[in-house]
């Protein structure tokens, strides 16, 4: 299981804007979601800590659903993704990918020489 991260800042002023928007649309964010995705949930940043002012965090279970989502197409979540997109600074935007520590691939640590 992989939990994918997606966050960003919004416009000055708007947060309150951006509130209603989601809370309105959230239940049609998770019934159009691509086939594979989980919508857990948008969260805002709390007393204004943190880099980011909203994290979305959303459920997949393999790298192929990347690909499921990029293909998907369905056009009200396309129209609330542009609506939405009109929230967001310019270039504010981090992804983290995580897995679960069972599932995590980590390499051996190097080889002291001689």
């Amino acid at each position: 299981m992989m939990l994918v991260l997606w966050s960003a800042n919004i416009e000055k002023g708007r947060d309150l804007e951006y509130k209603e928007f989601i809370t309105k649309n959230i239940d049609a964010y998770r019934k159009h979601s691509p086939p594979g995705w989980t919508l857990k949930g948008v969260y805002g940043s709390t007393m204004n800590i943190g880099r980011f002012d909203v994290t979305w965090i959303w459920e997949c279970k393999k790298f192929s659903d990347f690909d499921v989502m990029r293909e998907h197409s369905d056009p009200v979540l396309d129209k609330m993704c542009i609506d939405e997109g009109d929230f967001y600074v310019p270039g504010s935007f981090n992804m983290t990918v995580l897995r679960e520590v069972g599932d995590w691939m980590v390499l051996p640590p190097k080889k002291k020489g001689k």
